[in-house]
């Protein structure tokens, strides 16, 4: 797998500070660059088969065939904080 990279600096020494896998259908990530220290939030989610497809352009990896556009919602556990 190749590693993520920092958005703001493309740097690949990421840490996964915080992760959040208490509900079945989301994994939520907090994670960090060690070069900027830049913080985001990542989510994982589970596509349908059919919207996954393999490159030759990257190693055979898997790739996704289609833009997955994520739809937000109040969660189980409800927010903390406000949006911005």
């Amino acid at each position: 797998m190749l590693p993520m990279k920092c958005p703001k600096c493309r740097s690949r020494d990421i840490r996964a500070a915080i992760t959040n896998n208490l509900f079945d259908d989301q994994t939520v990530r907090k994670r960090r660059c060690g070069d900027c220290d830049h913080v985001w939030f990542t989510v994982e989610l589970e596509v349908n088969r059919y919207a996954v497809g393999w490159s030759r352009d990257h190693q055979s990896k898997p790739v996704l065939r289609e833009q997955v556009k994520l739809e937000p919602e109040l969660t189980p556990g409800g927010l903390v904080d406000q949006p911005d």
